[in-house]
């Protein structure tokens, strides 16, 4: 049972990505911004990867179950923040070229 549950909570934010795709295509959640709700999937997404495979990761080296889901947290947010500032910066030091 213990296993069920780690399971659960590793994968339901994996799990929630294509409800909330669904509800923001259809119009029935909306976040105020048209189209570019769709966009704050992709920052969703990355999270939630980096939760599920942090929270297996944790659960292998013996961690409690709050405590492997506050570090999963805390990793997807550090990988969702350090996939923006990679960004930003190839956007400003033009590596995809000049346009």
């Amino acid at each position: 049972m213990k296993v069920l549950v780690r399971l659960a909570v590793a994968f339901a934010p994996l799990a929630a990505t294509p409800l909330l795709l669904a509800g923001l295509a259809s119009g029935r959640l909306d976040l105020g911004g048209g189209e570019k709700d769709l966009v704050w999937l992709l920052p969703w997404t990355l999270w939630s990867l980096l939760f599920a495979v942090a929270s297996l990761a944790f659960w292998r080296r013996g961690w409690r179950l709050g405590r492997s889901s506050a570090g999963a947290a805390l990793v997807g947010v550090a990988g969702v923040v350090l996939a923006a500032l990679v960004l930003a910066l190839f956007g400003q030091l033009g590596v995809a070229g000049r346009y």
